[in-house]
């Protein structure tokens, strides 16, 4: 027995929206399974198998409950690009596509994403460039998924384990690019974050101390081990955080000047400076 894209999408629908979830997601859940395109479900021609309609309902169900899609469908898509995702690892945000397209513009020599997670960051950055590219992350099991989207990917990217700047250090490698999206979510914010982040993306991933600086303040300070002199530093930051990050640099390297990006939503998401101390 087959079905048509429709008679799937109108019950999975009402069940968004009776959980006041945006509708187009139960588009885009039937797209990811079934490997189907927008015009697919425009046209409604195509055939789905009552195999699919029974593993589209029960997913269907798990959105409508808050899971986020990634989690569903297992990957997520960056700079169009299919990236594993698993409860290791953050789930790639639309806002790293633009740290990673900001970081492009300077493009050259040795770069090392600290905090890789799924490998997002650096395995497009070493796609979309010749520089020589390091992920770092304290999570073995994140960097399990990360290395296996590189290797999905056919990306070169090194990787590595351990606590953010330390294994660099002790390595004395020394780096072009720094780029970072750290845990960088107060715990006092944990009340604002909807179950769909809290539930599903990592902790270790999310929150940070001292109101979601204290990763940024501990690579700030290791700087002058792994930076060569005319190398950029490029970070993913909260919203809130441009002017406290910035006045800790600042009082650290009074020569430095910091740069502040907003992102799509005009929020604060992009602080970067040139090294050159």
């Amino acid at each position: 027995m087959f079905f048509k894209p429709s008679e799937l999408l109108r019950p999975a629908c009402r069940q968004l929206r009776d959980a006041q979830l945006p509708e187009n997601g139960a588009e885009w859940l039937l797209m990811d399974l079934a490997g189907l395109s927008k015009l697919d479900i425009i046209l409604d021609e195509s055939c789905v198998t009552e195999e699919m309609k029974l593993q589209y309902e029960r997913a269907a169900a798990q959105l409508a409950a808050g899971m986020p899609l990634a989690h569903i469908t297992g990957f997520q898509l960056f700079y169009d690009r299919k990236f594993i995702v698993t409860p290791a690892v953050l789930v790639p945000r639309p806002e790293t596509e633009e740290l990673v397209a900001a970081a492009l513009e300077h493009a050259g020599g040795t770069a090392a994403d600290i905090g890789t997670g799924s490998g997002c960051i650096a395995i497009t950055l070493a796609l979309e460039s010749d520089m020589e590219v390091l992920a770092v992350d304290i999570s073995s099991e994140a960097l399990a998924v990360a290395r296996q989207n590189a290797l999905n990917l056919n990306a070169d990217v090194r990787f590595i384990e351990g606590d953010l700047l330390e294994p660099l250090k002790c390595q004395n490698l020394k780096l072009d690019m720094l780029i970072s999206n750290p845990p960088y979510i107060a715990e006092h914010e944990k009340k604002l974050m909807t179950a769909s982040v809290l539930d599903y993306d990592p902790h270790l991933a999310l929150f940070a101390d001292d109101d979601g600086l204290a990763l940024y303040k501990r690579m700030v300070q290791d700087l002058p081990a792994v930076m060569n002199k005319t190398g950029i530093v490029l970070f993913e930051i909260g919203h809130a955080q441009a002017e406290p990050l910035r006045d800790y640099i600042t009082a650290m390297y009074p020569a430095l000047t910091i740069h502040i990006e907003k992102d799509i939503n005009q929020l604060d998401r992009i602080l970067w400076f040139n090294w050159c101390q």
